[in-house]
């Protein structure tokens, strides 16, 4: 199936002389790329339209990154920072609006203040999860990184900042220390280090004060070019479980098991997977290779679910994982349970199975395509793939769940996307729900269709009493988001630290 075709961008607004040249003095003229080429490929969205980039530049560390931004407030140029460019589905590298020039961070990739004994380890904002992956695996067995289902080239600090999902560790709360690059060309460093208390670096609690890290979330008050990051602690023990639950009315008994397994924290936070047949097909198969009878159950009929056990020692993850997996047999047409890891060593088979990216769930990406591609080539962009994902809340309640997904089932099947959606859990209250709406961009309407769903998946969700939690850059956000009192409140603050309005006006509505 051959790649749409996107006619080339306009050329934009000229930038002045003056700002291009500051900017070569800044980074060296090397770093600074305006072909046309190079603003095409930055643009490309894996949904319409793409967005017209009329610079790329590339600084070298967190004080080059600072005077970039004051060159942009100076001229008042709207500029975009992009850790990786691997943020597909919400929003690709393509700027939140036409015109911005692109500040490309993936020169920022040191890693440095590793303390093995505390699991702690600062990293910039172009460190991928490969790239640390290959550094912890060198220093120590003890902590670990909760990998990324997505692309293994991903900026670790870019997903955390967008507060993006990971196993056995939620992502956004392991950050902190941050090191801000304002609009004005400042340094914010935020945390016990810059007090000179070191010795609390990174540790629980933060400073006495407002919480001021979490501005910096999702948002386009700063540029976060690095960060502390707190690691997780291997277990010492663990064990898989992996749960064929069965149908749609298998899921109020095993999603009853799966609360009270939080509640008791036999099963911690963001330990247990729920996915439908659609998002299981797609890591191996591609909609053309199954029969129509086959997606029809796949949507709503299949449920699969895997679970992390974990435990301070043999007797006692044998004893979790054994009620464990009888709990869950009780509710579901199948479970399989196997040990990984023994008194700290990885049972052969698994060694890769805790820190280690794969990037195997972007295969699901190709869903429409006509064949999976090589991971380590594999571009969203480049490859023509529709795609968006939209992110929801949910009580952790089957009624609220089952009646959204079949409503969700019949208005996606009207834009010709599949239901596709994985179900994790943020404790004992809340679900977080992963939508992949994938389509094919070469037919006709296709990216029209699955932007108008979109907009009504969220908006039928905030009718129903269900939020967003991450939003895709670069699509409209819904007004509820843009009047709610946070937001005008943000937008005061934004309007204090950027008056210029130049850092990615528009992003959740901000500016």
């Amino acid at each position: 199936m051959p790649a749409p075709t996107m006619p080339p961008p306009a050329p934009g607004p000229d930038l002045p002389a003056e700002a291009l040249e500051d900017w070569r003095r800044i980074v060296g003229a090397d770093h600074v790329r305006t072909g046309e080429a190079d603003r095409r490929d930055w643009g490309r969205r894996t949904f319409a339209p793409d967005a017209q980039v009329p610079a790329i530049v590339a600084p070298g560390d967190a004080g080059q990154t600072a005077a970039c931004l004051a060159v942009a407030t100076r001229h008042r140029l709207p500029v975009h920072p992009v850790s990786r460019g691997a943020n597909w589905g919400l929003g690709s590298r393509a700027p939140t609006r036409d015109g911005s020039v692109i500040l490309d961070l993936r020169r920022l990739d040191r890693i440095s203040g590793f303390d093995g004994e505390r699991g702690l380890v600062r990293v910039e904002a172009g460190v991928t999860f490969r790239s640390l992956a290959d550094f912890l695996s060198d220093r120590t067995d003890r902590f670990f990184l909760p990998a990324i289902g997505g692309p293994t080239e991903a900026s670790v600090l870019a997903n955390a900042l967008d507060r993006g999902d990971g196993s056995m560790g939620d992502r956004w709360s392991s950050l902190c220390e941050l090191d801000v690059a304002l609009p004005d060309g400042r340094r914010l460093q935020t945390g016990c280090g810059p007090l000179g208390a070191a010795r609390t670096a990174g540790l629980d609690p933060a400073p006495a004060g407002p919480l001021v890290d979490g501005l910096f979330s999702q948002s386009n008050l700063g540029v976060v070019t690095g960060a502390l990051v707190r690691l997780e602690a291997m277990p010492n023990d663990l064990a898989i479980l992996s749960v064929e639950v069965g149908g749609l009315d298998a899921l109020p008994g095993f999603l009853a098991v799966w609360r009270e397994c939080q509640r008791e924290q036999s099963l911690p936070d963001r330990s247990l997977t729920l996915w439908n047949g659609i998002k299981w097909l797609a890591l191996d198969e591609v909609r053309a290779a199954v029969p129509a009878g086959r997606l029809a159950s796949a949507t709503l009929d299949e449920w699969h679910a895997s679970a992390l056990i974990r435990a301070e020692a043999p007797e006692v993850l044998d004893a979790r994982a054994g009620r464990l997996s009888r709990r869950f047999a009780a509710v579901s047409r199948a479970v399989e349970l196997d040990i990984a890891r023994r008194d700290g060593a990885w049972i052969e088979g698994f060694e890769d199975w805790l820190g280690v990216p794969d990037g195997r769930n972007l295969r699901t990406v190709y869903w429409h395509r006509d064949r999976h591609p090589d991971l380590a080539k594999a571009d969203p962009d480049r490859d023509g793939c529709g795609l968006i994902w939209l992110c929801l809340a949910f009580p952790f309640e089957f009624d609220a769940l089952a009646d959204y997904l079949a409503w969700a089932r019949g208005r996606l099947e009207q834009a010709g996307i599949d239901l596709n959606v994985g179900i994790e859990s943020d404790g004992f209250r809340c679900l977080l729900a992963y939508f992949t709406l994938g389509f094919d961009r070469a037919a006709p309407g296709a990216d029209d269709a699955a932007l108008a769903a979109y907009r009504d998946l969220i908006e039928t969700a905030l009718d129903r009493g269900f939020a967003p939690y991450r939003l895709a850059n670069g699509l409209p956000v819904p007004d509820r988001l843009r009047r709610a009192p946070a937001a005008t409140f943000l937008a005061e603050l934004r309007v204090a630290g950027d008056p210029a309005g130049i850092l990615s006006p528009g992003r959740n509505g901000l500016g």
